[in-house]
């Protein structure tokens, strides 16, 4: 489940602070109601997904939990096309996924077992494709994601800085970059403290050249240019919650608000629950049950209130579908959903 990835991203070992009312969700204007459809993606097939990405015909679900971590539908012809990637430690094996996106017809993974960035071909998934090795750079990468063939964006335990670039040849850190929610957040805490609190969900939009970084507890969501990776630049930031502890634990009334996040050449679409964990109508549900969807400089545009919890979302990269998965509590069955943003 979504919840035991939480559980190994964020450690409790983060003192308490203060809860404060957000201001994220409140500023759009433009709210409905819609009802996902229903993917005939084979309920057999689908395994114990914890994320979900989407190329142009192909959605791809991950997991963790059972001997295959690949599983591959193609939505453009309706067809299962199969499990791929065994779980373990050799060079077509899969360790521990914590990222997990598509990037033209391949999908990419950061293991952070491995601390290898692995590429796959949705039309070769039987064994991994490429991998690029960052056991030279910092030894606190937890999240990394591509952004071209020469460099990459990673999240880390940075020195006053929540992101790197990395350069993917010499295998070294370029440049450190980002904001933290308040500058007293940044002081009260160690790098290795706000890394794993914040534990960021990113998407880097390559026919934007920007990417959105948004925090899982309180609410944060922050947005950049990445035209010059020497220096990316802020364009804007929102959000004013910070995570609740109680000593070294999570809080009751911790808030977690961003669940995931994507886009595509239109959008960026967040996963939004806004509420404590306590509030789940069934404790073995986590996720969120709002899209926040906004333009790639930040701009609110609509939310779309949506009838269940899914944990996960992948918008198509040609179209303005995104799809989204979730478990049915009743039938313990999970099921691929998707949804029209127009």
């Amino acid at each position: 489940m979504k919840r035991t990835i939480i559980s190994f991203i964020i450690p409790f070992l983060i003192p308490s602070m203060a809860i404060c009312q957000g201001q994220v969700f409140i500023e759009f204007h433009d709210n409905i109601n819609q009802k996902a459809k229903v993917v005939h993606f084979p309920k057999r097939e689908i395994l114990n997904p914890i994320m979900i990405a989407c190329s142009s015909h192909v959605i791809a679900l991950s997991d963790i939990f059972k001997p295959t971590f690949l599983s591959l539908y193609d939505y453009s012809k309706e067809a299962f096309i199969g499990h791929y990637l065994q779980k373990g430690m050799g060079p077509d094996d899969v360790s521990m996924m914590t990222t997990f996106k598509s990037h033209g017809d391949e999908f990419y993974f950061w293991d952070i077992n491995k601390r290898a960035l692995s590429f796959v071909k949705a039309d070769a998934p039987d064994h991994i494709a490429r991998s690029i090795s960052f056991t030279k750079v910092h030894p606190n990468l937890l999240k990394v994601y591509k952004i071209s063939e020469d460099r990459s964006l990673a999240t880390g335990a940075f020195p006053d800085s929540p992101f790197a670039i990395l350069d993917n040849t010499s295998n070294s850190i370029i440049k450190l970059f980002g904001v933290y929610p308040y500058d007293d957040f940044d002081n009260k805490l160690t790098d290795k403290d706000k890394a794993n609190q914040c534990s960021w969900y990113i998407h880097y939009e390559p026919s934007k050249m920007k990417m959105v970084a948004a925090a899982l507890s309180g609410e944060f969501i922050t947005f950049y240019d990445m035209k010059d990776l020497n220096n990316p630049t802020l364009i804007k930031k929102k959000g004013n919650l910070l995570p609740a502890y109680n000593g070294s634990r999570v809080s009751p009334d911790n808030i977690y608000s961003f669940i995931d996040v994507t886009g595509n050449s239109k959008y960026c679409v967040a996963l939004y629950w806004g509420k404590t964990r306590k509030e789940f109508p069934h404790p073995d549900l986590f996720g969120g049950n709002k899209l926040l969807i906004y333009d790639w400089n930040g701009n609110p545009i609509k939310t779309i209130q949506l009838n269940h919890i899914y944990i996960g979302i992948a918008a198509a990269p040609n179209s303005e579908k995104v799809f989204l998965v979730r478990k049915d509590i009743e039938t313990k069955d999970f099921l691929i959903e998707s949804i029209d943003l127009k």
